[in-house]
């Protein structure tokens, strides 16, 4: 049985967005909101700038429908100069470590990047974050969002 979970993790302008080292800079729009969500082992992010869907990033745990399994891909679906980007953490601990990621950095919105994927033990703890990046600007990121292999 599938059990959706989905809460709104980070309300902020752009004085109080979750940043990964600087200062804040000027983000796509004055409010930048993440909602994470759980569906069965799967993960998500949507990122929305104001009302506008910027962009989301997925994990994906086992095959379905010619989607390969552990995997994760970056969407960008708002045409602002940000990209997106999926980064995954394979048995997440109390600081954030990168195992693999995947941006749309290069292209054009609307853009969704490949799945990235490689095998992970199963019944394992992923965490994934989704950011906003941009060249010369401070990175944007999500709080984590937990699935599983």
């Amino acid at each position: 049985m599938k059990r959706t979970f989905t809460a709104l993790a980070v309300l902020a302008s752009t004085m109080g967005l979750v940043l990964v080292g600087g200062q804040a800079s000027a983000a796509p729009e004055s409010q930048v909101r993440f909602e994470l969500g759980i569906q069965s082992k799967d993960a998500g992010i949507n990122i929305y700038a104001g009302s506008n869907l910027a962009g989301y990033g997925d994990f994906n745990a086992d095959p379905d429908d010619g989607v390969p399994g552990d995997a994760i891909r970056a969407c960008d679906t708002l045409a602002d100069g940000w990209g997106i980007e999926t980064q995954l953490d394979i048995n997440p601990g109390a600081t954030w470590d990168t195992d693999r990621v995947v941006n749309t950095r290069g292209h054009a919105s609307p853009y969704c990047s490949g799945w990235a994927s490689g095998n992970i033990g199963e019944d394992t703890t992923v965490a994934i974050r989704v950011c906003l990046v941009k060249s010369g600007e401070t990175t944007i990121c999500s709080g984590r969002v937990f699935g599983e292999s």
